[in-house]
């Protein structure tokens, strides 16, 4: 196979700023080489056996220099991997990308460009900070803080550009801020010209500090406001007040802890991130087939017997679906069968397959179901001594339901369809919880909480 780099630009932060044609990049990659600036969350679309390769650059601290990067990409290409060179922002905007494109070139290795959406643009954005506003602000610039602080050697005329535009935008520039805005009072601004930084942003821990020419430098100073930041000059800073947006989210500035396996966890932390929060995923269990699958199985052929399915779980769903994948069957096979689920994830992963629950008790409990059944039972609609209910859960699901179906006159078969696994908590997640940095902490089952529980003590 012909070895490709895909020189990929990740966006700012947010997961959902990542563009469609990154995505497929990322997952089709078998090497990814990615860097300080951009979300770890977007490795979770690369394939499981994909090799993931921290390459970050911040000041003074480099794990990679830029010719070790560019050789180590040029390595993996040439032996015939398909290689995701994510950057933060776009690869073509102070990204470097434009020279680890040259390199491949030289190299004779093929490469294509992905653009990303530049923190130039879209952090402003987060902070409530138009570029451009009528009447106020027609034209704006975007420079490198790196090489706009050293008069006598710069490359770039700050004073010219200050001078010729409503708004200047300056990337990687905290360090310098007092040389630059010398620089920038020089070319005729008034020390009163607003100015903002905004550090992390698009990130749950965006933080945004606003002054004006004449103070800006001693604000950052006193509070101690590190890189990497966005710096923004220019009378649009004044619509902040008005047009914030991303703070005023519900979730902003939260630390979440998920606990539900990993697979699972997609959509409960697309809701946190959408509000703003930060998701952080630590599994404690993880969903596994069940050691012996044989009853399981064997329920599936004798589907007949049955005048009851419940279902407590979407695992429950998928692992008995899979069941009947194997004996070449579908969810057909329950005609005439009542269909009782627990929740509504589990009776949506059951609409997927087309079949509508039965029931679905309000309170999401087994003491809901039982009740619904003796209703039944009271009206004459059903006689639980002639019923037989086949209930496909998990290895550690609690056996109250089973045995108050007994008790009620029914014949039950309680079969073991999936089963968890403890998953240890990592070192990331335990110094979040040691330093008390955790606003919430978020369980799916009594498991993630003992799993959870007995994790802290090890």
């Amino acid at each position: 196979m012909k070895a490709k780099v895909y020189l990929t630009g990740a966006g700012p932060g947010d997961p959902a700023l990542l563009t469609l044609k990154a995505k497929k990049a990322i997952k089709k990659a078998d090497v990814i080489l990615y860097d300080r600036l951009a979300n770890d969350r977007f490795l979770e679309y690369a394939e499981a056996e994909a090799e993931k390769i921290y390459v970050g650059k911040k000041a003074k601290d480099h794990h990679f220099t830029q010719s070790e990067i560019e050789a180590l990409m040029i390595k993996k290409a040439k032996a015939g991997k398909t290689v995701c060179r994510l950057k933060g922002g776009d690869p073509f905007i102070y990204g470097r990308g434009g020279e680890e494109a040259l390199k491949l070139k030289a190299a004779g290795i093929e490469f294509e460009i992905i653009p990303g959406i530049s923190s130039s643009l879209a952090v402003p954005l987060y902070a409530g900070i138009p570029l451009t506003q009528r009447h106020l602000a027609s034209s704006f610039a975007v420079i490198t803080g790196h090489e706009a602080a050293d008069k006598e050697e710069s490359t770039i005329e700050i004073e010219k550009i200050s001078a010729a535009v409503d708004t200047l935008v300056i990337l990687m520039g905290v360090g310098k801020l007092p040389q630059i805005v010398e620089r920038v009072l020089a070319a005729g601004k008034s020390p009163e010209t607003p100015a903002a930084l905004v550090r992390w942003g698009s990130h749950s821990k965006q933080q945004t500090l606003t002054g004006k020419l004449i103070n800006i430098s001693d604000r950052v100073e006193a509070a101690d406001f590190k890189p990497p930041a966005v710096i923004i000059i220019g009378e649009v800073v004044k619509l902040r007040q008005d047009l914030k947006w991303f703070e005023n989210k519900s979730l902003f500035g939260k630390n979440i802890l998920v606990t539900r396996p990993r697979a699972q966890a997609a959509s409960f932390v697309e809701m946190i991130e959408t509000e703003a929060g930060r998701a952080v995923l630590a599994p404690t269990i993880e969903i596994k087939a069940a050691q012996n699958r044989q009853p399981l199985q064997k329920a599936v052929r004798n589907l007949g017997e049955y005048t009851h399915l419940i279902f407590t779980s979407v695992n429950g769903v998928k692992h008995f679906r899979e069941a009947l994948d194997q004996k070449g069957l579908d969810f057909r096979a329950l005609a005439g069968i009542k269909v009782i689920t627990i929740g509504a994830k589990t009776a949506e992963e059951l609409r997927k397959q087309g079949i509508k629950a039965d029931f679905m008790p309000a309170d999401y409990s087994t003491a809901g179901i039982l009740n619904y059944l003796k209703q039944l039972q009271g009206e004459g609609k059903i006689n639980l001594s002639q019923a037989s209910f086949l209930l496909p859960r998990a290895d550690i699901a609690p056996q109250l339901l089973e045995e108050e179906l007994k008790a009620l006159g029914a014949e039950v078969n309680n079969v073991e369809a999936y089963r968890t696994e403890a998953v240890a908590l990592e070192p990331e997640v335990l110094e979040l919880i040691k330093n008390s940095d955790l606003d919430l902490l978020t369980f799916s089952s009594s498991s993630t909480v003992e799993n959870f529980i007995s994790g802290l003590d090890h």
